[in-house]
């Protein structure tokens, strides 16, 4: 599958997640922007009020005699009201763009995660700071920064209910998804596109008994990890990798959540981002014994994937390889 459409199934996805976030920055940002119309006193408070329709075709001094007044804000409460309401438009205004991630090489992909989660949370501190403001509860010198930065650890639970899914477009050498596991909670979704050679079993660490994890190498869909009510991670690998699907809601014991599994013919022999191929091998064996049932578990060795993740294990000595 080209890189386009795998990137357009991804936003598939995730758009239910997408859309269900927006939604809360539009009813907020329309109810933030009515207690401003109500404090306001000048013609272009009204007309914000009023909108599109009737913006430079009404008289604003007659309308204001007889339209109800929208409920007021303490004079000290606007200015900080006003800031949280600008920052609810500016990320409405990002779109799409808000959620995808294009990973710069060699940051860290945890803190890459970490950095936008910061920056998505600043709708949460908006509402917050709204609130504070209207009670009189509003500190500029302890609430003002939140509406710059506002990290996912700070984020309450019902915060994180709401948190969107993430697109993340990254190399095969930065794809260590184990860094992005502290950041799983609640409803978190993130898709992977990983462009270039990835370890084949990248996807391995992340795998617990309530996520759903999808790694693919195919054109395979997401409708799966799309329809899964809780947290899920899937990602678009090259065809070296391995393919599989850990599906929460598909057994009690690990094996029968594995509900498809697809080893590779062959993996290079070679480290891929500063991970050795002993360390390679480790994921693969790790995935191999979370997806063989316990029954046959002493004979996987003798299988070709079996084989494999014996040979990558017994080649310690690393110092002729090159990257």
């Amino acid at each position: 599958m080209p890189y386009e459409e795998r990137k357009a199934c991804a936003l598939d996805a995730v758009r239910s997640r997408i859309e269900q976030f927006h939604s809360a920055l539009i009813v907020t940002s329309n109810q933030v922007q009515g207690l401003l119309a109500g404090s306001g006193t000048t013609p272009e408070d009204q007309n914000e009020t009023l909108g599109k329709f009737a913006k430079g075709k009404m008289d604003m001094q007659r309308f204001a005699s007889f339209a109800p007044k929208a409920p007021r804000i303490e004079a000290e409460a606007e200015a900080p009201v006003r800031a949280a309401y600008e920052v609810l438009k500016s990320l409405l205004a990002e779109g799409d763009d808000l959620f995808v991630i294009k990973a710069t090489q060699g940051r860290g992909l945890g803190h890459q995660l970490s950095v936008r989660l910061a920056h998505i949370g600043r709708a949460f501190a908006a509402a917050r700071v709204v609130e504070l403001a209207k009670n009189g509860a509003y500190k500029e010198d302890k609430h003002a920064e939140t509406l710059q930065r506002f990290p996912y650890a700070t984020w309450n639970s019902s915060e994180r209910a709401l948190a969107p899914a993430l697109i993340v477009e990254v190399s095969g050498s930065d794809f260590k998804p184990s860094a992005i596991v502290p950041l799983l909670d609640t409803n978190m979704k993130v898709v992977f596109i990983v462009d270039g050679d990835a370890p084949a079993a990248a996807l391995s660490r992340v795998i617990s008994p309530r996520v759903f994890v999808q790694q693919e190498t195919g054109d395979a869909s997401l409708d799966a990890f799309a329809d899964y009510q809780g947290i899920a991670v899937a990602a678009y690998l090259p065809d070296t990798a391995v393919s599989f699907v850990h599906d929460p809601s598909a057994g009690s014991t690990t094996y029968e959540r594995f509900v498809s599994v697809t080893f590779p013919k062959e993996v290079r022999k070679r480290p891929i981002g500063g991970i050795s191929p002993a360390q390679q091998a480790e994921d693969y064996t790790l995935l191999e014994s979370l997806s063989v049932p316990p029954e046959i578990a002493g004979e996987a060795a003798s299988d070709p994937a079996g084989k494999l993740s014996a040979w990558l294990l017994s080649q310690t000595d690393l110092s002729n390889l090159s990257a």
